[in-house]
């Protein structure tokens, strides 16, 4: 693309009918002799809605930060409204009515959903050198109207949950008057029912006219969303076609460049003896838990948002109290008192929220691996870096982590890459028995079939006794041997082998 005037009234990409709002045409970027993106081609209408999908490293970033205004192009052409489009820089981008939501929060905790709402526009609400507060609020209050929601715009951001404060970000975007919405994995931190909130949001910015641009690595998503997915592999064009075309096995296999259709439940060597067992634990969120785990076998807890298997997890780990029940671990009373204690017996744990909770971005591979294995990696009071080198070196090797080594900081992996090195980093304790939290969630369908291969191999080979929670109903019945659904806090049902299907899980949840 020329890069020059960020927006000129030449006609639009050739060919185009006067409907097409978007139009890419043989997208290139290169980041020195690296082709992040080469030409990729795809055209949107008004209240359209197009997903971009394709493996972490695909290219959808990059086109999405060439289409905000991020970072230029090296070819091709993108037109709006027939019009050349090529913003010198976000602020640009959305002068000319694209805007994007991102995946990580953007928030201003301690000032007022008005306020996120209008950063960076407060000068617009200013009379005579003050701000008039009560414009301010009509304004967002409007546009969280619009969008059906009922948030008080003079609430501090802090005090709204992950979903509300994520539709402030959607309301933001909304107040710039968008033309096309980019929309950056925008569920991906979120429960379904927040999702499903979400996606109503969405729906009614699309009878509006506003055409989206999607990122979800959430399949089902793309299918209730887009009439179009446009597919990336390696930075290049696979296909671009209508939803109407595929279903998930068929995207999936376009988008990792295999069938994963004969991708079957592993058949686990299952131990007779009992690795862990729960007797009628009960704590604050659940009540009377009875269960057992074998050497070489996976259990899984399965429920919605806010059954109480989340909270099962970490109760068993430490992290929260437990008022009545016991527990085994190897035939060894297990009653840790906090984390420490639950790991120093060797149980080791894959939180969810693997930003918060489990690895510090800023801080190096070899670093976060070693973390949870502190103890045993020092000669005194001192570290020692030879064995934190050869750790590291080894969860790096297993897991496949894809970067130039294990010193690369976290922060600049893609996320299947920080998810593996969170599990390098509880594996890397040789435990017992591991715990799972939605151990794929927000990682594309290529790097959640790695996971479950390497899962598989681990649980085989160190005769590992594994227990999953999962909110993913074909992610429980691909790698389940026993499941245990979770309703209000209790278990509602028990399935086992070819038991272990959608229709019985979800009726057992519901």
């Amino acid at each position: 693309m020329a890069v020059g005037a960020d927006l000129d009234m030449r006609q639009g990409v050739s060919g185009d009918v006067p409907t097409v709002l978007l139009g890419v045409r043989d997208l290139d970027k290169n980041y020195g002799p690296i082709k992040a993106v080469s030409g990729v081609s795809f055209t949107l209408r008004r209240g359209e809605a197009l997903a971009l999908c394709g493996e972490n490293g695909a290219g959808k970033s990059t086109v999405f930060k060439v289409l905000a205004g991020e970072v230029g192009a090296d070819g091709g052409e993108i037109h709006i409204d027939g019009a050349r489009y090529a913003p010198s820089s976000p602020a640009k981008a959305v002068s000319l009515g694209v805007s994007m939501v991102h995946q990580e929060f953007n928030i201003l905790p301690n000032v007022t959903v008005a306020e996120n709402v209008f950063v960076g526009r407060m000068n617009a609400f200013r009379r005579f050198g003050r701000v008039d507060w009560r414009r301010l609020y009509e304004e967002a209050d409007a546009l969280l109207k619009r969008l059906r929601l009922s948030i008080d715009p003079r609430q501090t951001m802090s005090a709204l949950s992950p979903s509300a404060q994520k539709m402030v970000e959607l309301a933001r975007a909304l107040s710039t008057h968008p033309r096309v919405l980019l929309l950056d994995e925008i569920t991906a931190s979120l429960d379904h029912d927040d999702a499903d909130t979400m996606h109503a949001a969405v729906e009614r910015l699309r009878e509006e006219g506003v055409a989206i641009v999607y990122v979800s690595h959430r399949l089902q998503e793309i299918f209730r969303t887009c009439e179009t997915v446009c597919i990336l592999k390696d930075g290049a064009e696979v296909a671009t076609l209508p939803t109407a075309e595929l279903d998930e096995q068929k995207l999936s296999a376009l988008m990792v460049g295999r069938d994963l259709q004969n991708w079957a439940r592993p058949v686990a060597t299952i131990d007779p003896e009992v690795a862990f067992k729960v007797e009628g634990i009960s704590g604050e969120g659940f009540e009377d838990i009875s269960l057992e785990v074998r050497h070489g076998q996976t259990v899984t807890l399965a429920g919605l948002a806010g059954s109480g298997a989340d909270e099962i997890l970490e109760a068993i780990f430490g992290a929260r109290p437990i008022s009545r029940g016991a527990m085994e671990i190897e035939g060894e009373v297990f009653a840790p008192i906090d984390v420490a204690a639950a790991v120093g017996k060797g149980v080791g744990m894959v939180p969810k929220e693997r930003a918060v909770e489990g690895l510090i971005d800023a801080l190096d591979i070899r670093t976060n691996i070693g973390l949870a294995n502190l103890p045993n990696l020092k000669r005194g009071i001192v570290l020692d870096r030879g064995k934190e080198r050869s750790l590291a070196e080894e969860g790096f090797r297993t897991f496949q982590i894809k970067a130039r080594d294990a010193s690369t900081a976290v922060r600049e992996l893609s996320g299947g890459n920080k998810q593996k090195v969170l599990l390098a980093k509880w594996f890397a304790i040789g435990p017992r028995l591991i715990l799972l939290n939605n151990p794929t969630r927000g990682v594309d369908v290529g790097v959640k079939f790695e996971i479950y291969e390497l899962l598989k191999s681990l649980r085989e080979k160190n005769r590992l006794a594994v227990l999953m929670a999962s909110e993913d109903m074909a992610e429980v019945v691909r790698i389940s041997d026993v499941v245990f659904t979770i309703r209000h806090g209790r278990i509602s049902g028990r399935f086992e082998g070819a038991e272990i299907t959608e229709t019985n899980l979800i009726n057992a949840m519901l």
